[in-house]
């Protein structure tokens, strides 16, 4: 268990039970932070000290709750790869009805020139692709440092386990069949908090 001992803002919980999820701890440290960065002076960089007689350990480096701003929800986004666009007009009106934006792409090539321009917060990714095959989009994604976080979801009508294993092996982080199951896809909604 988590606990924090100082009072915190009225919409974080100062508990949290086991099992705790990396995302889940650094969302309740992020609060906390924000929390305590209200309660001080903005302008108030140092613990009371000059510039020349602060330590390393006297500076403070907040970490910034990416996931709201004073309690405004940030902006999320997906990007769908699909060469089918049923599948990425779909997916899209899912996503749209859960506020999240959706970018989409029919090639990987594409594909991969939206994440090189935009930030997003989970990726779906067909197999089956013209030019690029989605195993190889999945690779390239998680060679990337700074996309190697980000959720990769494969998409795909392959539902052999040697077709799992490839798409583990690539880097994906989750696999589901078309036609995709509801409850499954808001699952991996969850999931991944987006």
């Amino acid at each position: 268990m988590v606990y924090s001992s100082e009072p915190t803002h009225p919409t974080v919980n100062p508990y949290y039970l086991r099992p705790l999820s990396p995302v889940k701890l650094l969302k309740l440290l992020d609060q906390l932070v924000l929390d305590k960065q209200l309660k001080e002076p903005a302008n108030q960089i140092f613990s009371g000290k000059g510039i020349n007689d602060a330590s390393r350990t006297d500076i403070d480096c907040p970490l910034v709750d990416l996931t709201t701003t004073l309690g405004f929800p940030r902006n999320r986004r997906a990007l769908v790869v699909d060469d089918s666009p049923t599948v990425r007009k779909q997916l899209e009106l899912e996503l749209e009805a859960s506020n999240i934006h959706v970018d989409s792409a029919e090639t990987g090539e594409t594909g991969l020139n939206l994440m090189d321009k935009n930030y997003y917060d989970i990726i779906f990714l067909d197999v089956m692709l013209p030019g690029v095959d989605g195993y190889q989009v999945c690779k390239n994604i998680k060679k990337n440092p700074s996309l190697r976080q980000t959720p990769v979801v494969m998409l795909t009508s392959k539902s052999s386990p040697f077709d799992r294993v490839r798409g583990t092996l690539a880097g994906c982080d989750t696999y589901l069949t078309k036609p995709v199951d509801y409850q499954a896809f808001k699952q991996v909604l969850e999931k991944y908090e987006v």
